[in-house]
């Protein structure tokens, strides 16, 4: 057959080649033929064409192409075979097949031609197909390499409908219509009614690696294409599930600009919230752009995970390839406002991120810092970011910390713990689908390891050389040790394990040498459970051994863990911080179990304490531990049993009993009794500005209880035997001086760096002290009653004392106190310093304010060797001294007392005498002036003058005292005094009587008889040879003392002029009997005979 080169009219062709047809099978080889067809030239290139079966009608002509091999324009056809039948205008291709490598073209063409051969329309014709996605144009990167479909269709080219058009790939299925109107037009309509839009998701999920559990919602939706114009909208077919919709346009001109809205929301039954531990996703996105120079979107994301609500907002832009975005991730305690610039050409990009982050787990932990991170994507297969983190930010409920990078911590530390080896902290590749990551802060600090998968990973941290002091400068603790470290985790399919090893060696507590710790934790992270083992040995290797496990199955991690303690020293709490006790001294031992949720640790077990000590800085007392004194643990209980509590001054045992809790470490609580018959609790030595010194022994019962920040002390004793207290009257006192109990925090701040910005929260520490204490006669007392004067009282008595003391400033004082023996030292006006002999049954009564108390006090003063009463008498006559006694009333406020009223008293002294002078001192202003007289002088005036001989009395006065106490004092069973009076001299009177020595001797020969004497020697007279003085000797005759003899010798009272001294002497029985009435009497009597 010869090549035609020109056009021929459809209709004469036929005509010719019907006409003139003589053969019924044709074969062409190696030929080619040219076909024009609506102005298009097609060339086609016969390899083997074979033609079988040609018959002619008078219509038409039928044949079948049993096969052509060649091309047709560009493409390879391998085979192309099929049934022709042309019948005037209809032309049917049936069962044609065209086919090349893995493409092929099927099925039933009926169609009709217009006269110049194009075609006019289509009959229901079908064609089924598989093409490569290149001869689409499709970016194979994103879709499979091959679709195939069907095509059932009719109608003419210019308005054609496809009433099936199915699609097929490894990724999808289609199921949709289309029609296409004024196809032939320049401005053809499409319209695609997407009945069902399908994803193979095991395909996907295979070749893009992604996690076999997602699924892919079917679609369905409208498309239009109108004026170079397509408008869509697509919606997830069952609405049941998650709600997926986009809708959009885009434009078919140079720019192909495209804009859309995406919108989703997941339904909580969908697979891919688990993969993403999610409890919710919703989706709103606009998307617009070009096809080459810009894209814009703007998304927001809607997530709930764990009941939390998230927002991620999206804002990108991309011009000219400049890539401007930003993305911000916001929740309640999550913030992350970032910043993303950078080029897709050279693929380098830049991101700026603000982060805010709040851990209510951690004590309110709050973290702040900005992210500077660089990302390579020039390699897709080793993508590259570097990392820096700058004004780092932490802050919790006790301390904040600020460092504008991390080097900052050497200046916290005092230490080049972090080098700087680069501008960045981190580095993190991204290659063979794993994150590596890599810390550039040295090698003191070293950060690394690798991401792939939830099953593939492997990170380790690296601590050497930290000095815990160093460390803990960031709260001042004053420890001390050098840490290393090692933390590994790592999970494949076959290894699953943390590992933690720390050893912190010279650990020191303010210079103390507490020992080395080793730790160990090792387990399996699928099971979430981890074996632990510590080893803490002191300066002796005494050790505190622990083993056990700690399992986080539940959100809460559960510990269990035996601890063995073999006499540990636990001295060093007394660094601590506990300034209540000091030079603690105590030996440990025992086994104790810690288990339970970690923020809600219980102990079990028993603590033996030995060789302990402590001492109470503010008491000055040293209180000893029985050896092997026991602590229960119990729960969040430390029980205290029978535990025996001595000092070195007291053999008295005093028991100590209850228990100390807590909850969770925190909220401390005592509940302590004590009870003891003689507890040694002060010991003070005078300091300025003390409220009180002494020492001072209790017996009773004292009880602690409440939180430690509110404690409340009740004491209820009574003061026993070697208990002596001097209150000096402080002008000023404040409730700290009068709390036994202390309480400090342990971490004690002071000189923070400023620069750390680290907060202390202050704990207000509160105590309320309740004392009910009963005075008896053992106690001595001394109170200052006039500070500037200096006078005093001191002895001993009785009463109750009930004592109300806070740390808010309260301190009250209730009860009354009776003076049973002592003395007054009343000193005034720089003249007057005389020691008063306190009368039984004088009271001191408090109402509240403690220096405001009442007093009613008498006390008396024994004139040294008596008073001559002539000069009061004017009467030269007397010429003896009488035994003379000044009496002091004491009334007012303890610290204030009113103006003090004297009365003046003559013992053994016979009564018309007495009633001479006391009419004498009738007149309250004379009584008061002879009282200041002899108080000063130790003689009665009838002038105001103080004598020569009243000044040297008072000398000889103290110089007696002096001797008297090197003597004998007043403690032990033989009392020994030396006195010298001066006589009297008066020119007004003429009264001269002898200087005279005495010495004074109280003892106690047996437990039935008592010696008092006073035996005097007169010098510079007639009478120096004589011994004058008076003796009484007491016998004690039945054993309960109420019955007694006695003898005596008694200067006489009185000696006129001229007369020599004399004596009297005898004897006496007295019996002595309580009673209320005389009924009462001769009951006892009669008792007694019996």
């Amino acid at each position: 057959m010869n090549q035609k080169n020109s056009e021929v009219e459809f209709k004469n062709l036929q005509d010719d080649v019907i006409n003139n047809l003589f053969f019924d099978n044709l074969s062409i080889s190696k030929s080619k033929l040219f076909i024009v067809n609506d102005t298009i030239q097609h060339k086609i290139d016969i390899n083997n064409l074979n033609i079988i079966q040609i018959q002619k009608n008078t219509n038409g002509i039928n044949f079948d192409i049993s096969i052509f091999e060649g091309n047709i324009d560009n493409y390879s056809i391998d085979q192309f075979s099929g049934k022709f039948k042309l019948n005037d205008d209809k032309v049917v291709f049936e069962n044609f097949l065209l086919s090349n490598e893995n493409q092929y073209l099927e099925g039933d063409l009926d169609l009709y031609l217009n006269d110049d051969f194009s075609i006019k329309n289509f009959n229901d014709s079908y064609i089924k197909f598989k093409v490569d996605s290149d001869i689409l144009n499709i970016d194979n990167n994103f879709f499979p390499k091959f679709i195939s479909g069907e095509l059932s269709f009719l109608g003419s080219k210019n308005n054609l409908s496809i009433e099936k058009a199915l699609f097929f790939s490894d990724f999808f299925n289609v199921d949709s219509k289309i029609v296409i109107e004024n196809g032939l037009s320049s401005n053809p309509i499409v319209k695609i009614d997407l009945k069902n839009l399908d994803f193979n998701k095991d395909k996907i999920n295979t070749e893009y690696k992604i996690d076999d559990r997602i699924n892919y919602p079917s679609v369905s939706g409208d498309l239009t294409l109108n004026d170079n114009i397509i408008t869509y909208k697509f919606n997830q077919v069952d609405k049941t599930k998650t709600n997926l919709s986009i809708d959009g346009i885009a434009k078919l001109d140079d720019t192909l600009s495209y804009s859309f809205t995406l919108n989703s929301s997941i339904a909580s039954e969908d697979k891919i919230l688990d993969i993403l531990n999610l409890n919710s996703l919703k989706i709103n996105s606009n998307i617009s752009g070009t096809k080459d120079q810009f894209f814009s979107m703007e998304s927001s994301i809607f997530i709930i995970k764990d009941d939390k609500d998230f927002t991620l907002d999206i804002n990108s832009l991309i011009n000219n390839n400049d890539l401007n975005a930003k993305v911000d991730l916001s929740s309640e305690n999550i913030k992350i406002f970032s910043n993303i610039s950078g080029n897709n050409l050279n693929k380098t990009y830049k991101i700026n991120s603000d982060m805010d982050l709040i851990i209510p787990d951690a004590q309110s932990l709050s973290f702040q810092t900005k992210a500077i991170i660089d990302v390579d994507f020039s390699e897709l297969e080793y993508i590259k970011s570097l990392v820096s983190l700058q004004n780092i930010y932490l802050k919790n409920s006790e301390n904040e910390i600020y460092l504008e990078s991390f080097a900052e911590i050497n200046n916290l530390l005092d230490a080049n713990f972090i080098e700087n080896i680069t501008n960045y902290d981190f580095g993190i590749i991204y290659s063979n689908d794993k994150f590596s990551i890599n810390s550039y802060l040295g090698d003191r600090f070293n950060f690394s390891g690798y991401y792939k998968n939830e099953n593939d990973l492997d990170f380790n941290i690296q601590i050497s050389d930290l000095y815990v002091s160093n460390f803990y400068k960031i709260n001042q603790n004053p420890i001390s040790g050098n840490i290393i470290s090692n933390i590994g985790f790592n999970r494949t399919l076959e290894n699953r394990t943390l590992e933690f090893n720390s050893n912190i060696s010279d650990i020191k507590l303010k210079d103390y040498d507490l020992g080395e710790l080793n730790l160990k934790v090792f387990g399996n992270t699928d099971y979430n459970s981890y074996a632990v083992d510590l080893d803490l040995s002191d300066k002796s290797n005494n050790q505190i051994k622990g083993e056990g496990t700690i399992i986080a199955i539940n959100e809460k991690p559960n510990i269990d863990i035996d601890l063995l303690i073999n006499n540990f020293d636990i001295s060093f709490i007394e660094r601590i911080g506990l300034k209540t006790m000091s030079e603690i001294s105590s030996n440990v031992s025992g086994e104790v179990n810690l288990w339970g949720a970690y923020d809600n640790i219980q102990h079990n077990g028993k603590l033996f304490l030995n060789k302990s000590s402590f001492i109470v800085p503010y008491l000055n007392v040293e209180y000893l531990l029985s050896d092997k004194s026991e602590i229960t643990l119990y729960n969040q209980n430390f029980e205290l049993n029978n535990v025996s509590i001595k000092t070195i001054d007291s053999e008295s045992i005093t028991s100590l009993n209850g228990k100390i809790f807590h909850e969770d470490y925190k909220n401390w609580n005592l509940d302590l009794a004590f009870n003891s018959d003689r507890l040694y609790i002060i010991n003070k030595e005078f300091s300025e500005n003390e409220n009180f010194y002494g020492k001072a022994f209790i017996g009773g019962d004292i009880l602690i209880n409440g939180p430690t920040n509110n404690v409340r002390i009740n004491i209820d004793g009574i003061t026993m035997d070697g208990t002596s207290i001097i209150i000096p009257n402080s002008q000023n006192y404040s409730v700290e001086e009068f709390s036994f109990i202390k309480f400090s925090d342990i971490n004690s701040y002071s000189n923070v760096d400023s620069k750390s910005k680290n907060q202390v929260l202050k704990t207000v520490k509160t105590l309320d002290l309740n004392m009910n204490l009963e005075i008896n006669n053992s106690a001595d007392i001394e109170i200052t009653i006039d500070r500037e004067t200096g006078s005093y009282i001191s002895g001993n008595g009785n009463g109750n004392l009930f004592m109300e003391i806070d740390s808010d400033g309260k301190f009250n004082m209730f009860g009354d106190f009776t003076t049973k023996e002592g003395i007054y030292n009343f000193r005034n006006l720089a003249l007057i310093d005389k020691k008063f002999q306190l009368k039984e049954g004088g009271s001191i009564i408090w109402d509240g304010e403690p220096l405001g108390a009442q007093m009613n006090i008498q006390a008396t003063y024994n004139v040294p060797g008596g008073a001559n009463p002539a000069l009061l008498l004017d009467n030269p006559n007397f010429n003896k001294k009488i035994p003379t006694d000044v009496e002091i009333n004491l009334t007012g406020d303890l610290t204030k007392p009113d103006s003090p009223d004297f009365e003046i008293f003559f013992p053994n002294t016979s009564s018309t005498v007495t009633s001479e002078i006391n009419y004498k001192l009738n007149d309250p202003e004379i009584r008061q002036l002879q009282a200041i007289s002899l108080l000063t002088q130790g003689i009665f005036i009838n002038e105001v003058s103080v004598s020569i001989e009243g000044v040297t009395n008072n000398i000889y006065e103290k110089v007696s005292e002096v001797f008297s106490d090197i003597l004998g004092g007043s403690q032990g069973p033989l009392e020994v005094g030396l006195n010298y009076l001066q006589g009297d001299k008066s020119d007004i009177l003429d009264i001269k009587t002898e200087d005279r020595f005495g010495v004074t001797l109280s003892t106690k020969i047996s437990d039935k008889i008592l010696f008092n004497g006073k035996i005097g020697v007169p010098i510079g007279g007639i009478e120096e040879t004589l011994i004058i003085g008076d003796v009484q000797i007491d016998f004690i005759l039945n054993e309960d003392g109420s019955l007694k003899a006695k003898v005596f010798n008694k200067e006489n009272e009185f000696r006129y002029i001229g007369d020599e001294l004399g004596y009297t002497q005898g004897v006496g029985l007295s019996y002595q009997v309580d009673f209320q009435t005389f009924r009462d009497l001769l009951s006892k009597i009669i008792a007694n005979n019996n």
